[in-house]
């Protein structure tokens, strides 16, 4: 019994393999990771209808890219903005004409009730997208 009683008094001074020595400091090196890379989101080129926040509007434009992106025609992406709990959903509408633009509706609901806004979606020849003729439809 004694022995037996030693033996774990000296297994519990000796080190786990991966713990750390008191007073010694992490090892810097980070091994068999990836070192994080930058990444630009592409958002649309278009200033905020009056009467919607910045942050609401690039919500919905990051949307709007994901919907008119997708293979899937009749897309309609949701989104939200967490700091203002405004949400909606980016709805690309009709075909992309031969100019590359494309109707959007963009649905808002905030603390002021239901907006729709309108626009035309047009890729340029370097793909990014601009909005044009973008105005509020109204409130439901």
């Amino acid at each position: 019994m004694v022995v037996a009683g030693g033996l774990l008094a000296g297994l519990a001074v000796l080190p786990a393999c991966g713990t750390m020595r008191l007073g010694e400091t992490a090892d810097p090196i980070v091994t068999g990771s990836i070192k994080p890379q930058p990444v630009a989101l592409r958002v649309a080129v278009g200033d905020a209808p009056e009467g919607i926040s910045a942050g609401d509007w690039m919500q919905a434009k990051l949307a709007l890219e994901q919907a008119l992106a997708s293979p899937d025609k009749a897309a309609s992406i949701p989104w939200d903005n967490p700091g203002t709990g405004a949400r909606g959903t980016a709805t690309p509408i009709g075909a992309t004409g031969a100019d590359g633009c494309r109707d959007f509706r963009i649905g808002l609901v905030n603390t002021a009730g239901e907006q729709w806004v309108q626009g035309t979606a047009c890729k340029d020849s370097r793909g990014a997208v601009n909005l044009s003729q973008v105005r509020l439809l109204g409130r439901a």
